[in-house]
């Protein structure tokens, strides 16, 4: 009877502990994922950016690494890079400049990371146009149509502030160019910045939208997007 007891409780307590409704994650080094991205008619941008996407160089820098790809796929005036002479190039070092430092430092950015307006800040500074959307500011139509509309324009760019939480992935907030959107399974592309724990990955629009409807607790609002536009 203890034994029967005890099976039930832990039955019950495994299903507590398992999400009502699971991620659909489908990762680009699957035979799935790659067939998604042949298939997807909006995919330019996963080519502009994905060249430029560089590993986040410690646990906080999601935010520099993310902003260094998109910046450098612009086909902006790059800062230049001392170790690279005679070459410019954006990264997650040089685009800590006076003007950006006053909006965080980079030790504060080191061990905190950065939130939506900050880096939203960041980019402005930076010789781009940007602009943030709070997740629980957005219906999944308004999201779907904003994706469409950003990721046909070659000037345009994504940036998604999430949790990996609901998606059930390992880790919390963090941010991520998104480049492309597969119709048919209402899917977006992730190019994580994180190399270290996943490949790139096409998550549903739903879900994703879920991820960045949570709380960030160092600004104490919701998680979302930073659009970035070329200036002409």
């Amino acid at each position: 009877m203890t034994r029967l007891r005890l099976g039930f409780f832990a039955a019950i307590l495994l299903f507590l502990l398992i999400p009502a409704h699971a991620a659909d994650l489908v990762y680009l080094n699957t035979p799935q994922g790659a067939d998604r991205l042949v298939t997807a008619k909006l995919r330019y941008q996963f080519f502009a950016v994905q060249p430029y996407v560089e590993t986040q160089q410690n646990l906080a820098f999601c935010g520099p690494a993310s902003m260094a790809a998109v910046l450098n796929s612009l086909g902006l005036q790059r800062p230049s890079v001392g170790p690279l002479y005679p070459y410019s190039y954006f990264t997650q070092d040089n685009i800590f400049t006076p003007a950006t430092q006053h909006i965080k430092s980079y030790i504060r950015v080191s061990s905190q990371g950065m939130t939506l307006a900050e880096i939203t800040a960041f980019l402005n500074t930076l010789g781009v146009k940007a602009s943030s959307r709070y997740g629980d500011s957005l219906a999944l139509e308004q999201f779907r149509a904003l994706v469409a509309e950003v990721l046909a324009r070659p000037d345009n760019r994504i940036i998604i502030n999430y949790s990996r939480k609901p998606l059930g992935q390992e880790g919390d907030g963090h941010l991520s160019p998104l480049t492309a959107y597969d119709e048919a399974s209402d899917s977006a592309l992730l190019l994580d910045v994180a190399k270290f724990k996943y490949p790139p990955v096409w998550i549903r629009l739903a879900d994703l939208l879920d991820a960045m409807r949570t709380t960030d607790p160092d600004s104490g609002k919701s998680r979302g997007l930073v659009l970035i536009e070329k200036q002409p």
